[in-house]
């Protein structure tokens, strides 16, 4: 027998080996094999009576044994061809290694009376336990106890402690939830999808109670049997969504997202797989948490850009891969949404998905929402006070920007513009840095020259969320201020939880808190920059507008006080900021299908983008455009793009219908290493 293997290497299709006599091998096994002089592992994504390569095969030298599901072998297969990119670097970038979980917090395995009679025969080990009746579960804290250490080990040894796993420190009040006649509709609705791979769009204003039903769906789905996933855009919105489903399901569930410790993505993966874990939460990567029985996938806020993964080869949108895997294992799909991707709701036009309508909040009222001149300053005058209003009335506040930084520009006396010298696109200011810094590239300069006329001053322009933070505390030093962006990442737990409990009055966040966050005691959200994604080169500059107003507008309002929402723009009449500040999606949709057809833009067309990388790229761009031109392709650039760290691009578009990635993949079988083919991509330019 021939084992054809993928291997984690670029550009290579697998590899046929043989299959020694006595060594059984299939599809989903990991195994050893020589390549060259090297001995690399793979994955086997087939098994043959004949090979395709004509001459000597190498035999495998070892297995592992069944690593994968033939089924998600196949999906990723699937999602690789989409992508352009060869299976096995495919299953290396979406597959973790086995590794060991490091224990970090502990809890009681047993009864606490079964262990009460510690104290006299192991007092360092009645000591421990003690402490974790008490609340201190982390294994650090632990240690520091006298005779912890040893102490610690020995519980977990007699099976009287166990690995408690922490993933989030968050924590919020629980109360009972007693769903509306919508949502009982909705969940009826999807408990026929079970099974037989239904899509479903629950669309719905902020607050009208979508994770209830994502969670009471997963529930129908658990009660058959079938497993539940469920994802979220935002690693900050992942602490509030786990916490909920603990309280319904009866049992946290399991996390899965790139910022996990290698052993806790393992353990989650491979729990999984093994049936002993049943319901997962997580960012996109987690659509390929494999399940042998997946009843529900969920997908919060499907709209949001961060389900679709552009960094890094393959490039894949998490709702893809969930209706790949629904038409294939029979799951419901629910994509939830306030303010929907213009495509998705064209399908439900069009009767591809279903659409159920959570017509109104189910906690609050609507929020009172009015736009304001933007002005000169950061918080303006109107903005400032409703701030000191709502502050005076014990709200909370949330302050929202769309931009990192302290300052987004810095401009030179001779109108330069101080640029990274390797990716050309403007540095960032940041105060808690002292320095510029890219934010393509990560390079930091503190004291940077003009590159045109050597001067070291400059006028600084622009607001991200470090100037927004600074202005909130000057006008407001007795309030206490919180930042929540990128660069505040590894502080989310303990912001989140302490903006939970009322201990921080103003949030000043970016993309991260303008959606999904939960907060009855918001009162007031103030939109500090509501035209800053118009400026951007790109046909969904409108939609993203739209979707970021809306969303952050949603957080207001959600507990007992009243909520308002001041929107700062200079664009008052622009349909996307006047549609959205009305909350009138439907006006909005209209006003956008109408431009995006007379542009043929997507949902009018596919788009797939190309990007040429290296010297001579827009020789090379050019090119490809005639090469395709001559296969009937339509061919639009090529364009010049912003270097990044000082290598060459350029950018390519062909559109065409829905077939034009099959189309491609039969004209171009395997892409050169310096051009990036990105099916449906998410951000242009």
């Amino acid at each position: 027998m021939i084992a054809r293997v993928a291997l984690p290497i670029p550009r290579a299709a697998p590899f046929d080996y043989e299959v020694p006599l006595g060594l059984s091998v299939a599809v989903g096994d990991r195994v050893r094999v020589p390549f060259g002089p090297r001995h690399l592992w793979g994955i086997v994504v087939g098994v043959v009576a004949e090979p395709t390569f004509p001459g000597r095969l190498l035999p495998i030298e070892a297995t592992s044994g069944p690593f994968l599901p033939p089924s998600t072998v196949s999906i990723i297969e699937e999602v690789s061809r989409r992508s352009f990119v060869p299976v096995g670097l495919a299953l290396a970038r979406l597959v973790p290694l086995p590794s060991r979980v490091r224990v970090r917090a502990v809890e009681l395995a047993v009864p606490a009376e079964a262990a009460s009679d510690l104290a006299r025969r192991a007092p360092a080990q009645a000591r421990i336990l003690a402490a974790v009746a008490e609340g201190t579960t982390e294994v650090g804290a632990l240690r520091r106890i006298p005779g912890g250490d040893r102490a610690v080990a020995a519980l977990l040894r007699k099976g009287i402690l166990r690995p408690r796993r922490l993933p989030f420190s968050y924590r919020e009040e629980s109360r009972a939830v007693a769903l509306t006649s919508a949502q009982r509709a909705a969940v009826e609705a999807m408990r026929v999808g079970i099974g037989s791979g239904r899509k479903y769009l629950l669309f719905g204003p902020p607050g009208a109670g979508k994770t209830e039903v994502y969670l009471r769906a997963v529930v129908e789905g658990l009660a058959r049997g079938k497993a539940g996933l469920l994802l979220v855009p935002e690693v900050s919105l992942l602490p509030q969504l786990w916490t909920r489903a603990g309280r319904v399901l009866g049992s946290p569930p399991a996390p899965y997202f790139g910022e996990l410790r290698p052993g806790e993505r393992w353990e989650s993966w491979h729990g999984a797989q093994e049936g002993r874990i049943h319901c997962v939460v997580g960012t996109r990567s987690a659509v390929f948490v494999p399940f042998p029985d997946l009843g529900v996938i969920a997908l919060d806020e499907e709209g949001e850009p961060a389900y679709k993964q552009e960094e890094m080869a393959p490039y894949y949108h998490a709702r893809a891969v969930a209706e790949l895997r629904a038409g294939r294992e029979g799951a419901a799909v629910v994509l939830g949404a306030a303010a929907p991707s213009v495509e998705t709701y064209s399908r439900a036009e069009r009767g591809e998905i279903e659409l159920l309508r959570l017509p109104q909040r189910v906690v609050g009222a609507e929020p009172a929402v009015r736009i304001v001149p933007r002005g000169d300053e950061v918080i303006g005058p109107a903005l400032e006070e409703a701030v000191g209003r709502h502050l005076a009335r014990r709200g909370q506040i949330l302050l929202f920007i769309n931009r990192l930084g302290f300052y987004t520009g810095a401009a030179c006396r001779c109108r330069a513009i101080l640029r990274c010298p390797d990716c050309e696109i403007p540095l960032v200011f940041h105060l808690s840095e002292r320095a510029f810094r890219c934010h393509a590239c990560g390079r930091v300069q503190r004291d940077p020259a003009c590159p045109n006329c050597g001067e070291t001053r400059f006028h600084l322009f622009g607001v991200g969320t470090e100037r927004v933070e600074h202005e909130a505390k000057r006008l407001f030093p007795r309030a206490t201020v919180a930042r929540l962006d990128a660069d505040a990442a590894r502080d989310r737990d303990r912001i989140l939880s302490s903006f939970a409990t009322g201990e921080i009055q103003i949030l000043v966040g970016a993309q991260m808190v303008g959606k999904g966050l939960d907060f009855p005691g918001i009162s007031l959200v103030g939109i500090v920059n509501a035209d800053q994604l118009l400026s951007t080169p790109d046909f969904r500059a409108g939609e993203r507008t739209y979707q970021l107003i809306a969303g952050a507008a949603g957080r207001a309002g959600r507990g007992e006080r009243p909520g308002e929402v001041i929107v700062q723009s200079d664009q008052p009449d622009y349909y996307a900021i006047r549609c959205a500040v009305r909350g009138d999606y439907a006006a909005f949709y209209g006003e956008e299908m109408r431009y995006r057809e007379a542009l043929r833009y997507p949902p009018f067309s596919r788009l797939v983008r190309m990007v040429v990388t290296g010297s001579g790229a827009e020789g090379k761009a050019g090119q490809v455009a005639r090469d395709l031109g001559s296969h009937g392709f339509e061919v639009l650039g090529p364009a010049r793009l912003f270097p990044r760290r000082g290598i060459p691009r350029a950018q390519l578009l062909v559109r065409g219908k829905d077939d034009v990635v099959e189309l491609l993949a039969a004209a171009l079988p395997q892409p050169p290493s310096w051009l990036r083919v990105d099916p449906d991509p998410i951000w242009l330019g």
